[in-house]
């Protein structure tokens, strides 16, 4: 049969070892390792709604699914209580829920790796619990002191990781993968601008990777030659006086007999910048990393080499796998947005693959309640889903109005269970207010995302009247059995004196009209829309723009790696006047209230608010008696983000 990506759904065998002739997995692709934090509370098994999450990621046609995260640091102080997930491999008594993740994959034809995950390490001793490090030193929280990690204590934590990789052999898991990358604690070891040791396991290149292979020793001696072992390193880490690609190279090829897989990212923990594109947000092209991982494979190093790093699209992982860049692609968010992506991909439905926004909720710990994702709202709840939608649904009629991202997301679910759907929208196209993602180069991910339910609609005869201002009168007349209004929100204006002034307008309406905006930009608010409006006028229209934030800080309600995004880019290319409330607009300037208690003023050609949104509730309460079922999604619900209009689209679909 001839395929469309022939080299991307070639089988490979990992592991051939004298007469054992290794494993063959069906594909190049490898969901890389997501955690499962969030999906738990400290249980140290993987639960039901842990396993349902792993279980789809094998059901949507990925070769290998990587478990993250066996916490290699058992003595952690408050770990699971920052991360809801300490799963522990070390106590056989909970085998029986690790066979049933192990099983769940192995169901689809998939194989399973356990990744080895050590940030840090502790050790109980004597009754107390030792915080180690790598060259000796203050812990940079607590300010105890960090003996650094001796030889004999080496030698326990290989042991810890032999028998972690034992135990995950016994109860099905295929792989392991050790993470030698990313600033872990073994990876402290290789890094010269960490590792500033004078003893055997210091200074030359031959030294700092001592210890790591120490590491990939034990745990080859424990599982022995039959099971493959994967390593994840750095490729770069993008800091100056970090390891280098020479470093990353010189590295693998000393394990390069006792590896099977190595797997080339960049960056580290250390230097907070590189984590944008270790795990890459919206200002890094698809693939970002591919550039290290063909290095490496032209250094004639002998083992199958993985690439990643927002791969999703197949045409891309293709090129990348057949020009010999890599021997696999693995995705992390790309599986989580589309767990199908794969399959969809091996069918020729790539215009089906829902796109990753790149927004970093499934990754936001510290910020979210719930596991989840923005693009997919089905993430998180695979497990109990079932039990809330209506399994006797009858074919209906539903009229949905407004076409934006919760108006196509509802006429596309609709669609799909079955219903006849009447999309009505105002405007002469669809997109509502993400429409500006196509005018930022750096909202490719947004943009793309549009693009794929619009066209949706079309690929579904979703009945789309674009043009059309639906009114209560109108729908009435129709008897739908169903009305959803995603009418959207307004903007909000803050009642600054001279905010009707002209020369105002939102962050929202700033794209695709630069040449309307005057060079001196001043916008009031510095959230994420704020900075990203910002940016857009800054970096890629040349424009001098100032943020006024009242906070002490911008972008305070984004993801992390979001938020370090535009900590990094947006002081480079904007004025930043943080803690500093507006006072007035005047024809000319803005004032504000400095940190020193004094008025100041800006010049201003343009004013831009982004302070926030508002819903339209009441405009969509007056269809509420048009139909026996309504419905309010989005932000004519509650003034949010795509993951609410997902969200509430699919809640309502799955109802009716």
């Amino acid at each position: 049969m001839e395929r469309k990506y022939p080299t991307m759904f070639s089988p490979i065998t990992i592991g051939a070892r004298g007469r054992w002739p290794g494993i063959i997995f069906k594909n190049r692709i490898w969901t890389a390792p997501t955690g499962a934090h969030l999906l738990g509370a400290g249980e140290p098994y993987p639960n039901e709604a842990v396993i349902a999450h792993y279980r789809e990621k094998a059901r949507g046609g990925a070769a290998c699914i990587t478990f993250s995260a066996q916490n290699m640091d058992r003595w952690m102080v408050g770990h699971p209580d920052e991360f809801h997930s300490d799963p522990d491999i070390f106590n056989m008594q909970y085998h029986n829920y690790w066979y049933r993740l192990t099983s769940a994959v192995h169901f689809f034809d998939a194989k399973i790796s356990l990744e080895l995950l050590a940030f840090s390490r502790h050790e109980e001793i004597d009754g107390e619990v030792v915080c180690w490090s790598v060259n000796g030193e203050n812990d940079e929280e607590t300010g105890e002191w960090c003996p650094a990690l001796d030889k004999a204590a080496m030698e326990r934590m290989c042991a810890d990781y032999a028998q972690a990789a034992k135990n995950a052999v016994r109860v099905g898991f295929d792989m392991i993968m050790l993470h030698l990358g990313h600033g872990t604690f073994p990876a402290q070891f290789l890094s010269p601008l960490s590792n500033q040791r004078t003893d055997e396991f210091g200074g030359s290149r031959e030294n700092r990777a001592r210890f790591p292979m120490m590491l990939i020793k034990a745990v080859r001696d424990a599982v022995g030659p039959r099971v493959p072992i994967e390593v994840r390193v750095s490729g770069d880490e993008l800091t100056e006086g970090g390891g280098t690609i020479d470093d990353c190279i010189d590295f693998l090829k000393r394990v390069e007999e006792d590896i099977d897989i190595a797997h080339v990212s960049c960056g580290t923990i250390m230097d907070d910048v590189t984590q944008t594109r270790m795990h890459p947000v919206e200002f890094y092209p698809a693939g970002v990393n591919k550039e290290f991982a063909r290095q490496v494979k032209e250094s004639g190093f002998s083992k199958p080499v993985l690439t990643l790093g927002a791969f999703q699209k197949p045409e891309l992982i293709e090129e990348t796998l057949a020009s010999g860049g890599a021997d696999i692609v693995a995705m992390a968010r790309g599986t989580i947005v589309d767990a199908q992506c794969v399959n969809k991909a091996a069918e020729g439905r790539e215009d089906e693959i829902i796109p990753c926004l790149k927004c970093f909720v499934c990754l936001s710990y510290d910020m979210e309640e719930e596991f989840c994702c923005s693009g997919n709202p089905t993430v998180g709840r695979e497990y109990i889903l079932d039990q809330f939608e209506n399994k006797n649904s009858t074919p209906k009629r539903v009229a949905v109005i407004g076409g934006g991202p919760a108006g196509m997301a509802a006429a596309q679910f609709c669609t799909e269970r079955g219903h006849k759907v009447t999309l009505y929208e105002k405007d002469d196209k669809l997109g509502g207010t993400i429409n500006f993602a196509k005018y930022a180069t750096f909202k490719y991910s947004l943009n793309d995302y549009m693009n794929y339910r619009i066209g949706m609609m079309k690929k579904l005869n979703v009945d789309v009247r674009l043009g059309v201002e639906a009114t209560p009168e109108m729908i009435e007349a129709e008897h739908y059995d169903v009305v959803m209004t995603a009418l959207g929100a307004s903007n909000i204006v803050l009642p600054i004196p001279g905010h009707d002034d002209p020369r105002v307008m939102c962050a929202v309406d700033v794209f695709g009209h630069a040449d309307e905006i005057g060079q001196k930009v001043v916008l009031i608010g510095g959230g994420e829309v704020g900075c990203e409006a910002a940016l857009y006028l800054a970096m890629e229209q040349g424009k001098d723009v100032s943020i006024i934030e009242m906070m002490d800080r911008i972008a305070a309600t984004s993801a992390y790696a979001q938020e370090l995004a535009l900590y990094d880019r947006v002081p480079k290319y904007c004025h930043l006047y943080l803690s500093s409330p507006v006072t007035q607009i005047t024809p000319t300037q803005v004032g504000y209230k400095g940190t020193d208690g004094i008025e100041h003023f800006l010049d201003a050609d343009t004013v831009v608010f982004s302070s926030g949104r508002k819903p339209l509730e009441d405009q969509a309460e007056k269809f509420r008696n048009c139909a026996p079922k309504f419905f309010k999604l989005g932000d004519c619900l509650k003034a949010s983000n795509i993951r609410n209009a997902n969200r509430t689209a699919y809640d309502a679909a799955a109802q009716i």
